[in-house]
């Protein structure tokens, strides 16, 4: 183990093939590192003041994004379990117009919220999730109450089978995707949920697009060993409305992430990676 550790090299040490994706060879770099043993230099920090770490003649600039403070009032903002705007932590890219990283904008205690609606409402029936395919609606109709009681006697006996919740990695909203197919589907709709719809709005809204009705959602599920895998976001009909990315976690947590949709034959060093780190602490469960 301890060669591997050492093996793990330089980011600006990795090169690309012709005709080969460097994104999916930097998200490789990242994920095969042991923690505390890969190259940091070229990942950007928000959560520290001088943000951009990267000195290099290619280091990517953070800029402050200027968001719209009069387009959610601090009535809808506290609706939505949002701070005022005006108190809003926003950043930029140099060269990558339309990406926009905002620092928990919740109020104390709403990030807990979120997780409690993801986990008790929107994973219930008519929603979609990755149980569907191997169990009738009816088994999956709650899966917070089938599993509570699990849940609650985990310390008891560690041996016991997994719970359905624990075994939940997906659920969809409102024009539900097909993982097959990659695509929405007009015939294949349930009502989106209303909270979760006035959140993105105000959102959408500080963000510059003023009238955003969320139409379709996907929530992903973690345990403290998952990843989200490589992917791009491009099965959007209309790619001139706004795609929002929600992170709540109800522990410390830490991911990479890249603003870019599709990037090949070009520089890993290029392409930018952005750490993100999300605490809630126990005193905010609200």
């Amino acid at each position: 183990m301890g060669k591997m550790a050492a093996a793990v090299g330089s980011v600006a040490t990795l090169a690309v093939e012709p005709g080969e994706d460097a994104f999916r060879k930097l998200f490789r770099f990242y994920r095969q590192s042991r923690p505390g043993t890969a190259d940091l230099e070229g990942v950007i920090d928000f959560s520290v003041s001088h943000a951009a770490r990267g000195t290099g003649p290619g280091a990517l600039k953070v800029v402050k994004s200027q968001l719209n403070l009069c387009s959610v009032s601090d009535h809808d903002a506290l609706r939505a379990g949002l701070q005022p705007v005006s108190k809003w932590q926003a950043h930029g890219l140099q060269g990558y117009p339309g990406f926009i990283f905002i620092s928990n904008p919740f109020l104390p205690g709403y990030q807990w919220h979120w997780v409690k609606q993801c986990l008790k409402l929107y994973s219930r029936k008519p929603n979609v999730c990755n149980l569907d395919k191997h169990m009738t609606k009816e088994e999956t109709q709650d899966l917070w109450e089938q599993s509570k009681e699990f849940l609650r006697c985990k310390e008891v006996n560690k041996r016991r089978p997994r719970s359905l919740l624990e075994k939940l990695r997906w659920v969809t909203l409102g024009y539900h995707y097909n993982w097959d197919s990659k695509r929405y589907s007009a015939d294949h709709y349930t009502p989106f949920p209303s909270d979760l719809a006035f959140l993105s709005e105000q959102v959408a809204a500080a963000c510059g697009f003023q009238g955003f009705q969320a139409e379709a959602g996907i929530l992903n599920y973690y345990r403290l060993d998952s990843t989200l895998g490589i992917h791009v976001d491009r099965s959007e009909l209309d790619h001139s409305r706004p795609l929002l990315s929600f992170r709540c976690w109800p522990w410390v947590r830490t991911s990479l992430w890249s603003p870019w949709r599709r990037i090949k034959e070009t520089s890993p060093q290029k392409v930018p990676a952005i750490w993100m780190k999300t605490i809630a602490k126990s005193n905010e469960r609200g």
